[in-house]
C-alpha cells in the first residue's frame, strides 16, 4: 500500500513538473450554439488533463485563460443536448465555435420553427428530439410524450393515448402539426391525435398558456410537432425503420426519402410513409380481446427556400382502425357489476389479429400551403391549411344494422394565418398576426340513431401581438390577443325534437414573463398568463352512448331529468377562464444540471365529465356522466436533473407532482394524474472500435396511488340501493367514482443499442424490455381500468437505416 501511495505521489510530481515547463499563457475561447445557431446559456466546457472549466454566458461565449500549450480533450455539456467530446491543440489564442445537438427531453428554451416562439423566452418547454425521440419509435404520439416531465396521458385501453399537461387535456391542449392546429374530434377523451410521430424531427411541449399566438384551447399548453426542414441542395437521403414488439405481436415499417434538385439550389422534397399492424395486447395474466390496430399513413412535401423568401406545400394522410376491448360491451346491470369485479374480462379469447366491434375507424387528411418573405420592413409569413377528418365508431349491432357505424362524423376545417415580425428601435422583437378558422361538422346519414353531437358550423378569428425586451441580464416578454368564436348547431334530442341554436363568444388573453440571468450558471424564468376558451359543441350537446369511451354522456345544455335540449338563455353556463403562473429555475454545475419548475392554474368555470350514475338503453348498460362546471385549482411541480458520474455514466432523476381540487364545492376531481417518479441510469460510449454510440439504460418508474380520488359508489351499491328504493344522491351530490383508485406501481424498463457504419449507411439497432418484471397494475387515468389490467411485459427490437 505504501508503495502505491509513493508511486502516486511521484507521478503527480512528474505531472506537475512536466506542465510547469510549458508555456501557460494560452487562451481558449469561442461560442456554444444549439443546432439552429442560437447561443446556449450556461453550457459547461471542461479541458482534460487539468480539469480547467468554464460555463457560457448569456451570449453563449466562453473564455479559458492561462492554459499551457498542448493537446487537450474538450468536453462540452448542456442539459438536453448530446455531450460533445473532441481533441484540440491549443497554442496562443485559440478560437472555436461549438454546436450541440438536442438529445435528452428536458425543459429549455429552443427555437421552434415559427420564429415568434423565440420571442417568448419565459415559456416553459419540454422537448423530445434526437436519440430520445428515436427510442420512442413505434409508439403513438401521446404514448411518446408521457415520459416527459409534467406530461401524462389519459387512455382508453392499450392503443389510445392523449397528452395531459399539468393535469388538463383534450380541448385545453392545442396540438400543432407542421404549423397547423390539429382539428379532429379531439373533444373525446378516447380520441387520440391523428398524427404519425415518424414525421417529426422534434416534438415540443409548451407547458403553460403563454402561447397566445395559437389562439384559444391552449389553457394547459401546446404540443408542437416539427418536421425537419426540407433539403436545399442536391442529393438524396432517407431513413428506414423496422420495429417489432412482442406484446400485441406488432410490426411497424416506416420510411422517409428526401432530397434537393440538381442545379436548382433551394428546392427540396420529401416523401414519408408508415404502416403498422398489431393484434390483441395482453396483461400479465390474460389477453385483451379485440384491441388490435391497423394503421397506414403517408405524407409528402415540396418547397423552395433561400435567404429572403420561400414557399412550401405539405400533404398528409392518416388512417387507423382500432379495436375497443370486447369486455366493455355490456348488456345489463348484472353484467356491468360482474365486469368490474371479475378478471379476466368477459368475452376474453385467445390472441387474434381480428378487429371486430366495438371499434373505431378514423382518417385524417391535411393540406398546407405556406410562404415567407423577408424585406427591410421585417419578415412576412402566411399559411393556409385544410383538414378533412372522418370518424366512425361501431357498436355491436345485430341484423340489418350489423357493420353500420353508430357514430359517423365528417369534419372539414379551413385555417389561414398571417404574421409579421420585425425588429424595433425601442424593443428587441415584435410580432403581430391575425388568423381565422372555419369548420363544418356533419353527421353522415345512415347510422339509424340520434346523433351523439349535432351538426355545427364554427367560425373563429383572432389577432395577436408579442414583444420582447432585453435589459441587462433581464429578458422580458409580453403579449396580448383577442379571439371571437361563432357556433351554429343543428340537431335532435331524445324526443326527436329539432333545435337550431347560434352562440357567440369573445374575449381577451394576455401573457407576461421575465427571464433573469442570475449568473453564468443559473437562470430564473417566470411566466404569468390569463387565457380563456369557449365550451366545445360536444360539451354543450353530447347526447347518449359513447361506445368508444364505454360511457353515456350528456352535455351542459341537456335537462338533468328529461335530457331535452334547453334554451341557452335559461342555462347558466360560461366560458372557461384560466389564470396560470409557471416559474422555472435552472442551475448548471460542471457535472450536474438541475431544472425545477412549479405551476399554479386556477380555472374558472372548469368543464368536466362528472360521474352521475348507471343507466341502461337499447345499446347496453354503462356508467353515465354529465358535463358540469366548477372552479378548479391545479398546482404542482416538476423536477429534472442530470448527474454525469463519469463521461460514460449519466443518472437522470425526474419527478412530477400534481394536486387538483374542486374549489366551488370543496371537493376532489376525477381522472387527475397521480404523482410519478422516474430514475434512469444510462451508460453510453460514443465510439468503441467500429461501434458508435453504444448504450445500456435502466429505468425505474414509480406511479403513486391517487390519494385524492373521489369517494366510491360501485355499480353493486347502486343496484342494491335501487332494489331498496333508496336514493344515494338525495342528500349527497359530491363527486364519486365507480371504483377505488388503483394501487401505486413500479415498472422496470431496460434497453440497449448501438450504431454501426457500413459505407454510406448508418444502422441504429435497439433492443428493449418494458415492464420487465411483468407487473400487474392499473393506470388511474385509463378509462378502461374499470374492466382490465394494463399491459404486461413487452420486448421490442428496432432497426433504423440512415442513408
Amino acid at each position: 500500500m505504501k508503495k502505491i501511495i509513493m508511486l502516486a505521489v511521484v507521478l503527480a510530481l512528474l505531472h506537475t513538473f512536466g506542465y510547469g515547463q510549458r508555456r501557460c499563457n494560452g487562451v481558449f475561447s469561442g461560442q456554444i450554439l444549439d443546432e439552429q445557431g442560437n447561443p446556449l446559456i450556461g453550457a459547461a466546457i471542461v479541458l482534460a488533463p487539468g480539469g480547467k472549466g468554464e460555463v457560457s454566458d448569456i451570449e453563449g461565449n466562453f473564455e479559458l485563460k492561462e492554459i499551457c500549450e498542448g493537446l487537450y480533450t474538450v468536453t462540452v455539456q448542456y442539459l438536453g443536448y448530446e455531450d460533445q467530446v473532441f481533441e484540440i491543440s491549443i497554442t496562443g489564442k485559440t478560437v472555436k465555435t461549438i454546436s450541440l445537438r438536442p438529445d435528452v427531453e428536458t425543459l429549455h428554451e429552443i427555437l421552434i420553427e415559427e420564429k415568434v416562439a423565440h420571442l417568448e423566452t419565459s415559456q416553459n418547454y419540454a422537448v423530445l428530439s434526437g436519440e430520445k425521440l428515436a427510442e420512442t419509435a413505434g409508439k403513438t404520439l401521446g404514448e411518446s410524450l408521457k415520459e416527459l416531465s409534467g406530461v401524462n396521458t389519459i387512455q382508453a385501453g392499450p392503443g389510445i393515448f392523449k397528452p395531459v399537461i399539468h393535469g388538463v387535456h383534450s380541448q385545453r391542449v392545442l396540438i400543432l402539426n407542421h404549423g397547423i392546429r390539429q382539428e379532429g374530434q379531439q373533444w373525446g377523451s378516447e380520441h387520440a391525435p391523428e398524427i404519425d410521430p415518424f414525421i417529426a424531427s422534434n416534438i415540443v411541449v409548451v407547458k403553460d398558456a403563454s402561447s397566445i399566438k395559437y389562439g384559444t384551447d391552449a389553457l394547459g399548453g401546446v404540443v408542437i410537432v416539427n418536421p425537419a426542414e426540407l433539403p436545399e441542395t442536391e442529393g438524396i437521403g432517407g431513413t428506414l425503420n423496422l420495429i417489432g414488439q412482442s406484446n400485441g405481436r406488432s410490426g411497424t415499417v416506416s420510411g422517409l426519402l428526401e432530397g434537393g434538385v440538381k442545379n436548382h439550389k433551394g428546392w427540396g422534397w420529401r416523401m414519408q410513409g408508415t404502416g403498422k399492424r398489431s393484434g390483441d395486447f395482453h396483461t400479465p395474466d390474460y389477453s385483451l380481446t379485440n384491441t388490435g390496430i391497423k394503421e397506414l399513413n403517408f405524407s409528402g412535401a415540396v418547397g423552395y427556400h433561400d435567404e429572403e423568401k420561400g414557399f412550401e406545400v405539405f400533404v398528409s394522410h392518416f388512417r387507423t382502425d382500432l379495436g375497443i376491448l370486447r369486455g366493455v360491451a355490456i348488456s345489463n346491470l348484472d353484467d356491468l357489476i360482474a365486469a368490474m369485479e371479475r378478471e379476466p374480462p368477459q368475452s376474453t379469447e385467445d390472441f387474434s389479429y381480428d378487429i371486430g366491434e366495438p371499434r373505431q375507424k378514423v382518417s385524417h387528411n391535411l393540406v398546407k400551403v405556406s410562404a415567407h418573405k423577408q424585406n427591410d420592413n421585417g419578415d412576412w409569413r402566411v399559411q393556409y391549411g385544410f383538414q378533412n377528418n372522418n370518424r366512425q365508431e361501431f357498436d355491436i349491432r345485430r341484423g340489418a344494422l350489423a357493420g353500420v357505424p353508430s357514430i359517423d362524423l365528417q369534419l372539414n376545417t379551413h385555417t389561414v394565418e398571417l404574421e409579421w415580425e420585425t425588429p424595433h428601435e425601442a424593443i428587441n422583437g415584435l410580432c403581430i398576426g391575425v388568423n381565422g378558422m372555419y369548420q363544418n361538422n356533419d353527421n353522415i346519414f345512415g347510422t339509424q340513431r340520434i346523433p351523439f353531437i349535432p351538426n355545427y358550423r364554427n367560425f373563429s378569428g383572432g389577432v395577436f401581438g408579442v414583444a420582447k425586451f432585453i435589459r441587462n441580464d433581464w429578458v422580458f416578454d409580453v403579449g396580448g390577443r383577442y379571439d371571437y368564436r361563432y357556433y351554429n348547431a343543428k340537431g335532435f334530442d331524445f324526443k326527436n325534437a329539432s333545435y337550431n341554436e347560434s352562440l357567440t363568444f369573445g374575449n381577451v388573453s394576455v401573457t407576461t414573463g421575465a427571464t433573469k440571468q442570475i449568473d453564468p450558471n443559473q437562470t430564473l424564468a417566470i411566466n404569468l398568463s390569463s387565457s380563456w376558451r369557449p365550451p366545445h359543441v360536444a360539451e354543450l350537446y353530447s347526447l347518449g352512448t359513447h361506445q368508444s369511451a364505454a360511457a353515456i354522456e350528456y352535455g351542459l345544455l341537456l335537462n338533468d331529468s328529461t335530457n331535452e335540449v334547453m334554451d341557452i338563455d335559461n342555462v347558466p353556463f360560461s366560458i372557461e377562464r384560466a389564470l396560470k403562473g409557471v416559474s422555472t429555475y435552472k442551475r448548471q454545475w460542471r457535472n450536474f444540471q438541475l431544472e425545477l419548475s412549479g405551476f399554479a392554474n386556477y380555472i374558472f368555470n372548469y368543464i368536466y365529465l362528472k360521474p352521475t350514475g348507471i343507466t341502461q338503453n337499447l345499446r347496453g348498460t354503462y356508467p353515465y356522466f354529465r358535463y358540469t362546471q366548477t372552479d378548479a385549482f391545479f398546482v404542482g411541480a416538476d423536477l429534472m436533473a442530470v448527474w454525469n458520474l463519469t463521461r460514460q455514466v449519466k443518472v437522470t432523476p425526474q419527478v412530477s407532482l400534481i394536486r387538483a381540487s374542486d374549489v366551488t364545492n370543496n371537493d376532489k376531481l376525477v381522472f387527475i394524474p397521480s404523482n410519478k417518479y422516474d430514475l434512469t441510469i444510462r451508460f453510453e460510449e460514443p465510439n468503441q472500435y467500429k461501434i458508435k454510440r453504444f448504450f445500456i439504460e435502466s429505468r425505474v418508474k414509480y406511479v403513486a396511488r391517487q390519494g385524492r380520488a373521489p369517494r366510491v359508489i360501485t355499480p353493486r351499491q347502486i343496484q342494491e340501493a335501487a332494489e331498496q328504493n333508496v336514493d344515494l344522491f338525495a342528500n349527497d351530490n359530491t363527486i364519486f367514482d365507480f371504483m377505488e383508485a388503483p394501487d401505486g406501481y413500479a415498472l422496470l424498463n431496460l434497453s440497449t443499442g448501438f450504431s454501426i457504419n457500413r459505407e454510406k449507411v448508418r444502422y441504429d439497432i435497439r433492443v428493449a424490455a418494458e415492464n420487465v418484471l411483468n407487473t400487474s397494475y392499473r393506470e388511474y387515468t385509463n378509462r378502461f381500468r374499470y374492466y382490465a389490467d394494463d399491459l404486461g411485459r413487452n420486448f421490442l427490437i428496432s432497426l433504423k437505416c440512415n442513408f
